[in-house]
């Protein structure tokens, strides 16, 4: 597993909640690191990648979102009304 890999998958995950909450990436106040273990997950990605009979997804809460990210790193989160 390559560094590129763990910093794109933390990148994607953080926008894509910022996007959602409509704030800057810089004023989310959790910690991914201290929300999952990004290299289990990009790991877990990538053998998603290269399986024909792996679905993958995963998913928890950060900053008041609920996310998931799946194994065509494709992450998606929702803020509760």
């Amino acid at each position: 597993m390559t560094p590129d890999i763990v910093d794109t998958l933390c990148w994607n995950i953080v926008t894509t909640v910022a996007d959602e909450r409509g704030i800057e990436p810089e004023r989310i106040d959790d910690r991914l690191y201290d929300v999952l273990d990004v290299e289990s997950l990009a790991r877990l990605v990538e053998q998603a990648q290269r399986s024909d009979s792996m679905d993958l997804s995963v998913s928890f809460r950060m900053a008041g979102c609920f996310v998931t990210v799946t194994g065509d790193r494709t992450v998606r989160a929702s803020a509760p009304s």
